[in-house]
């Protein structure tokens, strides 16, 4: 566990904002050299984009962290800029993201479908970097296990599942396969929705080793959201698809 990588004086570089800082530029990279060589997005647009998914995201995400310990911050209001101390819940993140990410292709006069198509894979590639500056920082961790590979964290009660490393790895591979389905044909949204039922597939089965408190039903609160995601998802799917067929010749 590394969660400072250096510090000087006041000034500290923690390991998690370096991992999404990097994981931000390597996809703003590839996003701007795709961009360049299909001629979608303008490689200007993806730099807009990326900027505002993060503030949407990023905001999203602590607000929800917040409102699931309101008692603890109502206490400690200056705490709710305390971001440096951890509190991000991917979910909310997603959904403000995509409200910011609607309004950005509104604004660019773009697809919404094709658009986030064109995106998901990097947002996949940048949750891989985001994940093992978790494992860095030493959060999200899993249930205590005694397997070989069990890590033990200076909060955690003994060995548990790196629980980070597995959806570092399985967004590494999220990646990859929508990189290897953006030369295939199909409707638009096919690639995005793609993303979202597999993520929250993933999710659901990570939840299971993760140390969470269970929510309604023996089910965490992430595992009921990556139900209602993969059923949206796969509803919106279906009924694109459906549409699109109509429209062949």
């Amino acid at each position: 566990m590394i969660p400072v990588i250096f510090s000087i004086g006041p000034i500290h570089l923690f390991s998690y904002g370096l991992c999404l800082a990097a994981g931000m530029l390597v996809s703003l990279f590839l996003m701007r050299r795709r961009a360049s060589r299909e001629g979608f997005p303008k490689p200007d647009d993806c730099s807009d984009m990326m900027f505002w998914l993060f503030i949407w995201g990023f905001s999203g995400a602590r607000l929800l962290y917040v409102l699931q310990n309101s008692a603890y911050y109502l206490s400690n209001p200056l705490k709710i800029f305390a971001v440096w101390e951890g509190g991000l819940i991917f979910y909310g993140g997603t959904i403000s993201a995509l409200l910011g990410f609607w309004v950005t292709a509104r604004i660019q006069k773009h697809s919404f479908w094709r658009l986030l198509d064109f995106i998901v894979p990097y947002v996949a590639l940048t949750q891989f970097f985001g994940r093992v500056g978790c494992f860095l920082n030493g959060c999200c961790y899993g249930k205590t296990c005694s397997l070989p590979w069990a890590v033990h964290f200076p909060q955690s009660s003994g060995p548990v599942h790196p629980t980070q490393l597995y959806e570092a790895g399985y967004s590494l591979v999220l990646f990859f396969f929508l990189q290897s389905r953006t030369a295939r044909t199909g409707f638009n949204g096919k690639t995005g929705l793609l993303y979202f039922m597999l993520y929250a597939a993933g999710r659901y089965l990570t939840e299971f080793v993760r140390e969470q408190e269970i929510y309604w039903l023996g089910f965490t609160f992430n595992q009921w959201v990556s139900l209602v995601l993969f059923a949206l998802a796969l509803a919106i799917f279906l009924m694109l698809r459906r549409a699109a067929s109509r429209q062949l010749p």
